[in-house]
C-alpha cells in the first residue's frame, strides 16, 4: 500500500522554492543598487564553488537562494508535515508569487521601482 503524502509537505516545497527565489533576487537586486559592497560580498559567498571565476558574483547570488531554498524546506518540512489543507488556492498563491517576483526582475521595473528611468538627451 502506497502511503499517501500529508498536503502540508508539498506547501513547505512552494513555500521554500519562493523564498530561495526571493532571495536570490533580493541578493540581485543589491549587488544592483550597491555594487561596491555587494559584490564583494558575494565574491567571497561564491567563492568557493568550482568553477565561480567563471560566473563571478551570480555564484554567490546562487548561494544565498539555495542556502534560503534547503534551510527553508527542511524548517518549513518539520513545522508543516502534518498538516492536510487545501492546495488548489495555495498553488494559486504560489503561482502568482512567483509571476511576481520574475517581473519584479523585468530591467523596466525595478529601474521604475527605484527611479532609475531613462533621461531624455
Amino acid at each position: 500500500m502506497i502511503k499517501q503524502r500529508k498536503t502540508g509537505e508539498i506547501l513547505a516545497v512552494l513555500i521554500s522554492i519562493f523564498l530561495g527565489f526571493s532571495a536570490l533576487i533580493t541578493s540581485h537586486i543589491w549587488s544592483i543598487t550597491n555594487p561596491a559592497t555587494a559584490n564583494y560580498v558575494l565574491l567571497k559567498i561564491g567563492s568557493w564553488l568550482p568553477g565561480w571565476w567563471g560566473i563571478g558574483t551570480y555564484a554567490g547570488k546562487e548561494m544565498i537562494g539555495l542556502i534560503f531554498w534547503i534551510v527553508s524546506w527542511i524548517v518549513l518540512h518539520f513545522i508543516l508535515k502534518n498538516i492536510q489543507i487545501s492546495l488548489k488556492k495555495w498553488l494559486a498563491v504560489f503561482m502568482f508569487s512567483i509571476f511576481t517576483l520574475l517581473i519584479i526582475t523585468w530591467p523596466p521595473i525595478y529601474h521604475a521601482i527605484w527611479g532609475w528611468l531613462p533621461t531624455k538627451p
